[in-house]
């Protein structure tokens, strides 16, 4: 059951600001640079979507459409949502909403990384059917694994 409060919108330039303090927020020293952010917005190949609650940006979501093993694919790059507004289904919005836009690309799997220890993230993802693919040694740097998890979009 989706929480009525939680509006959901593409990204537009004016919410640059909003999203780059909830991505330092979020991630702190490993946070995107507001210039990537900005490009994530604007270049028509990615995806950007907000979650808003009473008009507030509350998290966000980006991905692109790309080929992955052979297959038309979306990719996750990041999904970040305010602390005070975790545990609300932001996320879980996020993510269908931008699994919906992927869809209507063609995509037929999604796929993301996700740092090993981000159990929190891990579960979002699990619970809306993403499987682990595989382990990415050093992905976020030194003795950072990452996981790179997939899911279906389309019925085979």
């Amino acid at each position: 059951m989706h929480n009525p409060r939680i509006k959901v919108r593409k990204a537009s330039p004016l919410d640059l600001e909003d999203l780059y303090s909830i991505e330092v927020e979020c991630f702190y020293e490993d946070a995107f640079p507001k210039s990537y952010l900005k490009q994530l917005i604007e270049k028509p190949c990615f995806i950007t979507l907000v979650a808003l609650i009473d008009n507030k940006v509350a998290g966000f979501i980006t991905g692109a459409i790309e080929i992955f093993r052979g297959k038309l694919s979306g990719h996750i790059y990041s999904i970040d949502v305010k602390p005070e507004y975790r545990r609300m289904g932001v996320g879980s919005r996020l993510l269908e909403a931008i699994e919906d836009e992927l869809r209507k690309s063609g995509a037929e799997i999604c796929y993301l990384e996700v740092y090993v220890n981000n159990t929190a993230a891990i579960n979002l993802y699990l619970k809306h059917n993403y499987r682990f693919l595989e382990q990415l040694k050093d992905y976020y740097g030194i003795k950072r694994d990452g996981i790179r998890m997939m899911k279906k979009l389309v019925a085979e």
